[in-house]
């Protein structure tokens, strides 16, 4: 079972207090990123704990094996949101406008 110490509950209490005071500052968007990062730390995670217990490798190779593979996976999801975004794009009927200027 785990214990918390006072030094540990005290830590927990201060990150909840940014995190809250964060929540109703201007900079909101920023907890969408923090989440999203420790989502993707996760990942990674748990990819190198799969990686070790199967292939039995150390854990330098097991984090760059499960960095790499996130990597790929997050450049290919990266790609394809472009290629949708441009086909978007190029089915838009663009304006042209003529610049007008003024003699004077």
């Amino acid at each position: 079972m785990l214990t918390a110490n006072f030094a540990m509950m005290l830590g927990a209490a201060f990150i909840m207090t940014a995190l809250v005071m964060v929540f109703f500052s201007p900079y909101r968007q920023w907890l969408g990123f923090m989440v999203a990062g420790m989502l993707f730390w996760g990942s990674v995670e748990i990819l190198r704990l799969v990686v070790e217990q199967i292939a039995q490798w150390q854990t330098l190779y097991a984090y760059l094996t499960a960095t790499s593979v996130m990597m790929v996976g997050l450049i290919y999801v990266l790609l394809r949101l472009d290629a949708v975004e441009q086909r978007t794009v190029s089915n838009r009927s663009l304006i042209e406008h003529t610049p007008v200027y003024d003699d004077e």
